[in-house]
């Protein structure tokens, strides 16, 4: 079976600037990630550029209240990482371990 590949550095114009922007939003350990590079551009492809930086705004603030310090790529990919650190009783007092100040 023959799939096509967005191949994004053998793009140009309005999607590789829109790609390069977003990447600009990306923490600087995770910049040169041609994964990463790739799933964006997939998503920039199917959901549009406001989409994806709503997104990506929403996944980076996730993983940085996680303390998260893979990869953004597996974070991104990887919804139980983003589900068992940041569910949604995660700001939730009673969550705490107890005894904590």
């Amino acid at each position: 079976m023959t799939r096509k590949v967005i191949a994004i550095e053998e793009k140009d114009g309005p999607l590789r600037a829109m790609l390069q922007s977003l990447m600009r939003m990306v923490p600087d350990r995770d910049q040169d990630d041609v994964s990463l590079q790739r799933l964006l551009a997939f998503r920039l492809h199917l959901d549009g550029e406001a989409a994806l930086k709503e997104y990506l705004m929403t996944k980076i603030r996730a993983a940085v209240q996680c303390a998260y310090t893979g990869r953004l790529y597996d974070f991104l990919r990887n919804d139980l990482t983003a589900g068992q650190c940041c569910g949604e009783h995660a700001d939730d007092p009673s969550t705490e371990i107890p005894g904590g100040v």
